[in-house]
């Protein structure tokens, strides 16, 4: 049997779920779990393994893909609602619904039909260190600045300021 969950767990979970960011910016302010301005990598662990617990919906610490793919239409679902266009709102979910089935595959690093929480939090550890510019260990506005500043230098990257 499992313990129960711990009343900040439970606050936690009740926030919506979110991938990393590749805006920097939008990083910090959606991984920001203390609101301070910054994402610890110790914070940012918390943060995805939570994420990995609100999706696996079963509860048996594996996410398949019917899991991950529910959970990011729904969340679609409220996003592309707002376009009006019939036809065009079709054609983003078809498309986003497709890309997620590819992420799938993509985190599913062992082939075996679902993802781990090892295997989630290796991409999200990923993640960080691309906005970890500084390589400090804490995501915030230096990293942004720098993010600008190689940007307008020409420098291209995965990630944006």
């Amino acid at each position: 049997m499992k313990p129960p969950l711990s009343p900040l767990l439970l606050a936690f979970l009740a926030l919506p779920a979110l991938a990393a960011s590749h805006s920097t910016s939008t990083f910090i302010s959606e991984q920001d779990l203390n609101g301070d301005g910054k994402v610890l990598l110790e914070e940012f662990r918390l943060g995805r393994q939570l994420e990995f617990v609100r999706i696996d919906f079963n509860a048996d610490g594996l996410v398949n893909e019917a899991e991950y793919l529910g959970e990011f239409e729904g969340r679609l679902m409220l996003r592309v609602g707002k376009i009006a266009d019939p036809e065009k709102r079709r054609e983003e979910l078809q498309r986003q619904m497709r890309q997620a089935k590819v992420r799938f595959g993509v985190l599913d690093t062992d082939r075996n039909g679902s993802i781990s929480l090892e295997e989630f939090q290796a991409t999200g550890r990923h993640m960080f260190k691309l906005h970890d510019r500084n390589q400090d260990g804490v995501v915030d506005e230096l990293d942004v600045k720098i993010a600008e500043d190689e940007q307008k230098a020409g420098k291209t990257s995965f990630v944006s300021p």
